[in-house]
């Protein structure tokens, strides 16, 4: 190529670069290949020859139109634009480089084509340089950008030891919630209890809740008896009368709460609602013939006035009883009663707390109370009974 001779490079046009040549040497000007950015270095050219005048060449007929290429793969991100020649320079020539963008994207290698006129000839007129979209021109083809839809989110996992922590909240809510009706229960029991013993605090109590809800009251001086004078609350359940072994918690059996009482503990202060009580609890299985039982025991019993038997016969004929009498029966029932709780817990006289049955048993009787009478009389029979029978197998 000769200097300031417009000329073609395969894989775009490019626009001739004329330029006035200073007296100096001129420099070697490098352009870059418009497709794969190969420069071309356009040396000192030997002055041309004198030639002579070449006679005007014809135009080249219009170029044949072909079918256009299959569109290019669409890429994602954005659109390469069409590289624009740079305009010829008056002067020096720019710094390497200065005139080229930035790179866009990496498009794929286009290969070189053959030119489709010399290099020397004069340039066609199908051909010319490259029109810039803004200038309003038809330009180069462009890819259509592909944008891609995000992925919808997924939901984001929880946190390690959420599960955990939430199992520990429901049992810690559960734990609390048992706690507190235990509490409930507990104060219940000894509101109960405390309502007992400070009518009779010389003996050991216990109370407790069974597995079928019923509240047991117990006291270890005849294998559950509860003496006369002990007004029994309403809302509890005295053992059947039965000949036992063991201490208060043997006696009470299976229960899911217990509050037990011993002489030795504090005694609390009535409260301010009095605990109702009743004579229902006082219950036991029948005893045929009451009067005649009740008779029979008091006949000839060692430590027992001859007034007890005169009053059971009396009370149990419906023949009435002086007041006076029903008096002394009540200071003998105390005498009596005195007599066992000095000697317990250590050393109970079971002697004595049989006559202690028989006498509560008259009193109820006399009272009219034969519910109390037969509940006193039952506890009587059982007990003595077995000790006879103990007696007997010794």
């Amino acid at each position: 190529m000769s200097p300031g001779a417009p000329g073609l490079l395969s894989g775009g046009t490019v626009q001739a670069m004329a330029s006035q040549v200073p007296p100096s040497p001129p420099t070697a000007p490098t352009f870059p290949s418009a497709a794969g950015g190969i420069p071309v270095t356009m040396g000192d050219a030997p002055t041309p020859p004198q030639q002579a005048p070449v006679p005007p060449v014809a135009p080249s007929p219009p170029p044949v139109a072909y079918p256009s290429e299959p569109a290019a793969p669409m890429v994602t991100g954005p659109a390469a634009g069409p590289f624009v020649a740079p305009s010829a320079p008056s002067g020096s020539l720019p710094t390497y480089g200065s005139d080229l963008r930035p790179p866009a994207a990496a498009a794929p290698p286009t290969a070189l084509s053959a030119p489709s006129t010399p290099i020397s000839g004069p340039p066609s007129p199908a051909a010319s340089a490259p029109v810039h979209p803004s200038a309003g021109g038809p330009g180069p083809s462009q890819p259509t950008a592909m944008v891609r839809q995000p992925a919808p989110p997924s939901p984001s996992p929880s946190p390690p030891g959420v599960g955990g922590q939430s199992a520990m909240a429901a049992t810690g809510g559960a734990l609390a919630g048992a706690l507190s009706a235990d509490a409930t229960a507990r104060t219940r029991l000894q509101r109960l209890l405390a309502a007992v013993t400070r009518q009779q605090p010389r003996l050991a109590w216990a109370i407790g809740d069974r597995p079928d809800d019923t509240t047991v009251l117990v006291t270890d001086v005849a294998s559950g008896w509860i003496p006369p004078g002990i007004e029994i609350p309403a809302a509890v359940t005295l053992l059947e009368p039965a000949h036992r072994r063991g201490d208060l918690e043997a006696l009470l059996g299976e229960v899911k709460l217990s509050v037990a009482y011993t002489p030795i503990h504090y005694l609390p202060d009535p409260d301010d609602e009095p605990v109702p009580t009743s004579t229902r609890a006082r219950r036991a299985p029948e005893v045929e013939e009451l009067g005649w039982q009740l008779s029979q025991a008091t006949h000839w019993r060692d430590g027992l006035p001859m007034l007890a038997h005169t009053l059971a016969k009396a009370a149990s004929r419906g023949t009435g009883v002086l007041e006076s009498e029903a008096e002394l029966l009540h200071g003998e029932l105390v005498k009596i009663a005195a007599r066992v709780l000095d000697s317990y817990p250590e050393d109970i006289e079971v002697p004595a707390v049989g006559n202690w049955q028989l006498l509560a048993a008259i009193e109820a009787l006399v009272a009219g109370e034969k519910a109390v009478a037969n509940y006193h009389l039952a506890w009587f029979l059982a007990c003595n009974t077995a000790a006879a029978a103990d007696g007997s197998r010794r």
